[in-house]
């Protein structure tokens, strides 16, 4: 695993985290001890710690040394971001058995949020979302989590919907678009 990987994978598993962040010891022969982090159980510690003071560095991630040993990492609000980025373009590539569902995401932002608008519809487009008017996308995969944790930053929530659908008129245009079967 590169420390590109390992950094975007460390952002991820702190971006899942409720709180946005995880706190971690460093204990001899066994690792690296923490929940959010025990599938990155085979990595180096100085990989680890190298990738942790890398996202520091960044302003991903602020480190705060705990009373009992432990250090507390958790995403900044630049980090939140970079994980979100990861997220949607991972989700750009999704690929697998389609359930017949289309995932339609619509939404009316006032002008003073237009940073947000603006983002949202750009992640949309660059994820492969198709754009079926100005304000209303569709994509065939499951991606509430992703919409919803983008909503969340930007604090949207009051003005994107978020339905699923079995039928839609242009079906044969959409499979055709998203290469479905």
């Amino acid at each position: 695993m590169t420390k590109q990987n390992l950094a975007e994978k460390i952002l991820l598993h702190l971006a899942n985290c409720l709180d946005f962040g995880a706190s971690y010891t460093f204990q001899k022969k066994t690792g690296i001890s923490g929940n959010i982090f025990r599938d990155l159980a085979g990595i180096k510690t100085n990989d680890f710690r190298d990738s942790i003071t890398e996202l520091k560095k960044s302003q991903f991630v602020e480190k705060k040394r705990q009373y009992d040993g432990s250090i507390l990492v958790s995403l900044t609000e630049r980090g939140r971001l970079r994980a979100l980025n990861i997220k949607f373009k991972e989700l750009g590539r999704k690929k697998g058995q389609w359930d017949n569902r289309w995932r339609l995401i619509a939404f009316d932002i006032p002008e003073e949020l237009r940073k947000g608008r603006n983002a949202l519809r750009y992640k949309m487009k660059t994820a492969g979302f198709y754009e079926l008017q100005k304000s209303l996308f569709l994509y065939p995969y499951d991606c509430k989590k992703e919409v919803g944790d983008l909503v969340k930053l930007f604090r949207l929530e009051k003005y994107v919907r978020f339905a699923t659908s079995d039928f839609i008129d242009i079906q044969d245009q959409l499979k055709h678009h998203f290469k479905l079967s």
